[in-house]
């Protein structure tokens, strides 16, 4: 029983020793297959690969437009709103903007499907890596590192590595662009921004409201602290050590990847005013992006925010002021004096990517595409207005609200594009107690002054709205008369001394 004992001992031992060596020979045969990777046949397959298919570039133009439509009561025409006009462009990037908090997509090296940078979805490509090398565009000690495995992680810690040395601080230089901004899908082409989750960050941290007639600017305070850029692979085989199933990673188009990326910080502001856009532009630029923060500057900047809602973000810099949300002109000009050096508590945050074409190493231009609504305050710059104006007995008054008599009233029209006003004429209540004037083709530019004349001999003088507060009331409301004396719904305007006037707008007509 011992010998037998002894000899299945034996087998076992055998066998157990044939099985760890032919284990062995089949993880040899694996580890072989694994890296068996034909260079030539990967080089010759991404060569034969098309460009991923994109529109062609071109400007501005007209795409639909929607008839005017004129509203009715009772078969009686209420008011006129003019036609909608839509535009589209497909506008060409080299560098595209990237300012956002899910960026694991985004290092240097990292491979993406082509046609999912051109719808915004940017879906990566997870396969084994060749070893490359980084650098960074500061001056000082070795500005490079070679990543062994690239990819997320491994990339993240060289670049902390790379950072770590000590390079010498770039100069703070900072450059202010603004872009104007007509709805939602305009966004990401006056941004320059393919990628959706950049576009959503920006959209959450400029709060615009796309519902009225105004006009809306983004403007761009950015200071790059310095790239990391990779080397450049002579052939596509260049990145990769391993065999994988190319064919179905890579998809039907040649594949792009990341070759540079700036870090720096930005101050992004978003402004939505009733200003027309040269008005606005004018305002912007003369307190934000003069650069100087002086007192004309400031007191510019605080005339600008009487008329517009300001919003801003800042994107990397110092812990102080990262991610603070900010808007008046003192945290802007913190912004400036602050943070602006690179140091190792200001490394800064990724800013924007370069794209490069996996086998030709042509830099990837992104062509983003945008149909857009043009519903700003400059919109209604070629419309005219007709309405009539009235005036009814017993609607003036005081400042203790106390019925003012009148002799008569003039009522003033001036248009700045001519050199002769005409003389206004005296205009009397009729036997209803009312004053009403025609008022044909009112235009941009144009005031019209309410001068009374008072029993007691003082002459007062009311300015009505401005036009393009008065084409916003005629465009919102769903009345015939927007300011119905009759119905209690007038619109009191008031003089310097506090006096008020109560007037009537009816059958206003946008044309």
């Amino acid at each position: 029983m011992k010998l037998l004992n002894l000899h299945s001992l034996k087998n076992m031992t055998l066998f157990f020793s044939a099985m760890a060596l032919f284990s062995c020979k089949k993880e040899d045969a694996n580890e072989s297959n694994r890296t068996a990777l034909n260079a030539a046949q990967l080089d010759s397959y991404v060569a034969q690969l098309p460009s991923v298919k994109q529109r062609a570039p071109f400007s501005e133009r007209l795409a639909s437009q929607q008839a005017p439509k004129t509203a009715s009561l009772f078969g009686a025409p209420m008011m006129s709103v003019a036609a909608t006009h839509y535009y589209e462009q497909a506008k060409e990037y080299e560098n595209q903007l990237l300012f956002t908090e899910n960026d694991e997509v985004f290092y240097p090296g990292a491979l993406v499907k082509s046609k999912t940078v051109v719808d915004g979805s940017y879906s990566p490509i997870i396969v084994p890596r060749k070893p490359i090398t980084i650098s960074v565009s500061l001056t000082g000690d070795s500005p490079r590192v070679t990543v062994e495995n690239p990819s997320l992680s491994t990339m993240r810690a060289a670049i902390s590595e790379l950072l770590n040395k000590n390079f010498n601080a770039p100069p703070a230089n900072m450059t202010y662009n603004s872009y104007e901004v007509h709805d939602e899908q305009h966004l990401k082409l006056a941004l320059g921004a393919s990628y959706s989750g950049a576009v959503n960050t920006v959209k959450g941290s400029t709060n615009f409201k796309y519902d009225k007639e105004k006009t809306r600017y983004i403007v761009k305070i950015e200071q790059v602290f310095y790239t990391v850029d990779i080397d450049l692979p002579k052939k596509a085989s260049d990145f990769f050590n391993d065999n994988f199933d190319y064919r179905t990673q890579f998809g039907a188009e040649k594949p792009v990847y990341i070759s540079s990326i700036k870090y720096g910080r930005v101050l992004l502001l978003g402004i939505e005013s009733t200003l027309s856009k040269i008005d606005l532009e004018a305002k912007i630029n003369a307190s934000i992006l003069s650069g100087k923060f002086t007192a004309e500057a400031e007191t510019a900047y605080n005339e600008l925010k009487k008329s517009a809602t300001i919003t801003g973000r800042v994107f990397g810099g110092n812990a102080k002021l990262a991610g603070k949300t900010i808007g008046d002109f003192a945290s802007i000009r913190t912004f400036l004096e602050e943070g602006a050096t690179f140091g190792k508590e200001n490394l800064g945050v990724p800013l924007s990517y370069r794209l490069r074409e996996l086998g030709t190493n042509e830099t990837f231009k992104t062509v983003i595409y945008s149909k857009y609504l043009k519903n700003d305050a400059s919109s209604i710059d070629d419309k005219t207005l007709d309405f009539d104006l009235v005036i009814k007995r017993g609607e003036l008054r005081d400042a203790l609200g106390k019925e003012l008599s009148t002799e008569y009233y003039t009522i003033e029209r001036w248009n700045p594009k001519s050199s002769e006003q005409p003389n206004p004429t005296r205009d009397y209540y009729d036997n209803s107690g009312k004053i009403t004037k025609k008022i044909i083709s009112f235009e941009k530019g144009e005031k019209i002054f309410i001068n009374v004349k008072t029993k007691h001999g003082k002459t007062l003088s009311f300015k009505l709205p401005s036009f393009e507060e008065l084409v916003r009331a005629a465009q919102s409301s769903k009345e015939a008369n927007m300011y119905d004396l009759e119905k209690g719904t007038g619109h009191a305007i008031k003089d310097i001394n506090n006096n008020s006037l109560t007037i009537g707008i009816y059958n206003q007509k946008i044309k």
